[in-house]
C-alpha cells in the first residue's frame, strides 16, 4: 500500500510541476539584419570602425548558441548596388553560413537579371518571403514562412513599397509586380489566423512607412525594416507593433526579445549591437575575402596602411 501510495503522490507531483512548467514565460529572440550593401568587411574608414559579415557571422552563431530559441531574418539589400556578381556570390555563400528562417529581397536584389538573382537565391539556401511581389519567371518566392519555435508557431511575411523602386526605369519597374501591401498583409494574415501564434513583418519600404503601415493594420507583432537603413537605438510601438532596424552595411545587428505566456505576448524589447572592430572574424568568411582581393586585385587602400603599420 504504501509503494501505491507513493506512486499516486509522484504522479500527483508530476502534473503539478508540468503544469507550472507549462505556465512559465518563456523568451523568444528574433536576430534581423538589414542593407549589408554587399560589405563582406570592416570598410577600416576613420570614422566608422566598425565590422561586418566577418563579425556579425561569429556573433550570431555564439547567441543563438547560448538562445537556441531565436529566430534569424533579413530584410532585403544584401547584394552590392552595382550588381557585382562575383562578390554578390561570396555575399550569398557568407548568408549561407547562418540559419537565416527567412529573407525579404530588396530592390537591389529585385533588379538584377533573372537569372542572376536565381542563382544567388539558390546559394542562400533559405525561405525567401515576398507576400506582395511578383517577378516574371522566379518560382523562389513564399507568401508566408511558418517557424515553430518551442511550440509557439511564428509567422513571416515579407512587403516591398512600390516606393522603394519609385526612381528605377520603367523598364525595371515592369519587370517587378508590387501588389498592394496593405491588402496583402491584411490577406495573408486572415489564412494564417489560425496557423500562427506570432506575426512577424519583414519590409522594405523605409522607417516612415513602416509607422503609417502599423497604424493601419492591426495584429502584426513585430516589423523588421529596411532601405532607409535607420539605426534604431530604441525601436517605436505603434499600434501594438514594435518596429525595429539595424542601420546599414552589416555595421549592426538588431535583437527583438519577446517574453511569452503560453501563447501570448507579454512584453518586447529591443535594440542594436554594434559589430566592433575588436570583436572576432569568422576565418570562413575572411577565406571569402581573401579570394575577392586574389582574383580582383581589389583591397582596401585603409587596409594596406594598417598592415604596413604593424
Amino acid at each position: 500500500m504504501g509503494y501505491v501510495k507513493l506512486s499516486i503522490l509522484q504522479l500527483i507531483l508530476a502534473v503539478l510541476l508540468s503544469a507550472g512548467l507549462s505556465a512559465q514565460d518563456q523568451t523568444l529572440f528574433i536576430l534581423h539584419t538589414n542593407n549589408t550593401n554587399g560589405a563582406l568587411e570592416n570598410c577600416y574608414c576613420p570614422d566608422h570602425t566598425f565590422g561586418s559579415v566577418e563579425k556579425r557571422t561569429v556573433f550570431v552563431e555564439e547567441f543563438i548558441n547560448r538562445h537556441p530559441n531565436t529566430i534569424l531574418v533579413d530584410a532585403g539589400d544584401i547584394f552590392t548596388m552595382t550588381h557585382q556578381l562575383f562578390k554578390d556570390s561570396l555575399m550569398a555563400e557568407a548568408y549561407a553560413l547562418l540559419p537565416y528562417d527567412a529573407i525579404l529581397p530588396g530592390d537591389q536584389e529585385l533588379t538584377m537579371d533573372s537569372d542572376k538573382i536565381g542563382h544567388l537565391l539558390d546559394l542562400m539556401k533559405t525561405k525567401i518571403v515576398a507576400t506582395n511581389i511578383t517577378i516574371d519567371s522566379d518560382n523562389h518566392f513564399v507568401k508566408s514562412h511558418i517557424v515553430n519555435k518551442r511550440g509557439s508557431k511564428v509567422a513571416i511575411l515579407g512587403i516591398m513599397d512600390p516606393y522603394a523602386v519609385k526612381y528605377y526605369s520603367d523598364e525595371i519597374k515592369e519587370k517587378i509586380k508590387l501588389n498592394n501591401p496593405i491588402d496583402a498583409v491584411k490577406s495573408e494574415m486572415e489564412i494564417l489566423k489560425n496557423k500562427a501564434d506570432i506575426f512577424v513583418l519583414l519590409t522594405h519600404q523605409g522607417a516612415d512607412l513602416d509607422v503609417a503601415f502599423a497604424e493601419k493594420v492591426k495584429g502584426i507583432d513585430v516589423i523588421v525594416g529596411s532601405h532607409s537603413q535607420s539605426a534604431m537605438d530604441e525601436p517605436k510601438e505603434v499600434n501594438g507593433t514594435l518596429i525595429v532596424q539595424a542601420g546599414k552595411e552589416g555595421y549592426y545587428v538588431g535583437t527583438v526579445e519577446m517574453v511569452l505566456k503560453g501563447k501570448e505576448v507579454v512584453s518586447k524589447t529591443g535594440r542594436i549591437d554594434t559589430m566592433k572592430f575588436t570583436m572576432p572574424d569568422d576565418d570562413r568568411v575572411m577565406n571569402m575575402i581573401h579570394e575577392y582581393e586574389n582574383k580582383t586585385g581589389r583591397i582596401n587602400r585603409r587596409k594596406l596602411k594598417m598592415k604596413e603599420e604593424k
